[in-house]
């Protein structure tokens, strides 16, 4: 009886330590090493095409690390991350820029950009409505540059409205 006692009441501790042990155990983020996985391929890549949709990979994973910093209140990592994210959509925007591509003869790599964005600029906005006031300008400054950089991009690809050059410099 004595010992039916004891694991009635052992069986749930066990349970409940499982519970708070597993809690704290921290798996890998998988995320961390796709992000590495898809620098390291962007190192090798030569063709800017290739290039731009490498960047489009690392700027997605990077909007989601954003996403989950601001989830956690950590703002120093937020900040990292959106320097990150920044630098590589205008690397994507460059790479593109500098091939000489006619984006409306050949939009590859300007469309996909450009969608992409189109997605992450709406992300950033929803991020950055968890933010004070304060807090959300590092949010808002990266969104405008993405907005400015998609703005290239659909006047490279339909033109602009004066009939200007079809160009993205």
């Amino acid at each position: 009886m004595l010992m039916r006692q004891s694991l009635s009441t052992l069986i749930p501790l066990l349970l409940i330590s499982a519970a708070l042990f597993g809690t704290s155990i921290q798996q890998p983020d998988h995320r961390l090493m796709d992000l590495q996985k898809e620098q390291d391929k962007l190192k090798r890549t030569t063709d800017p095409v290739d290039r731009a949709k490498e960047d489009i990979k690392i700027s997605e994973i990077l909007v989601s690390l954003i996403s989950d910093a601001v989830k956690k209140g950590d703002l120093q990592t937020m900040r990292q991350r959106l320097t990150e994210y920044v630098s590589t959509i205008q690397e994507a925007h460059d790479g593109l820029v500098k091939s000489d591509r006619d984006a409306r003869k050949k939009p590859h790599g300007f469309k996909e950009l450009e969608i992409s964005l189109r997605r992450q600029i709406k992300q950033l906005e929803d991020i950055g409505l968890a933010l004070t006031f304060d807090e959300r300008e590092p949010i808002d400054n990266a969104r405008k540059e993405a907005s400015q950089i998609r703005d290239d991009l659909l006047k490279a690809l339909f033109g602009s409205p004066n009939g200007s050059k079809n160009t993205l410099q």
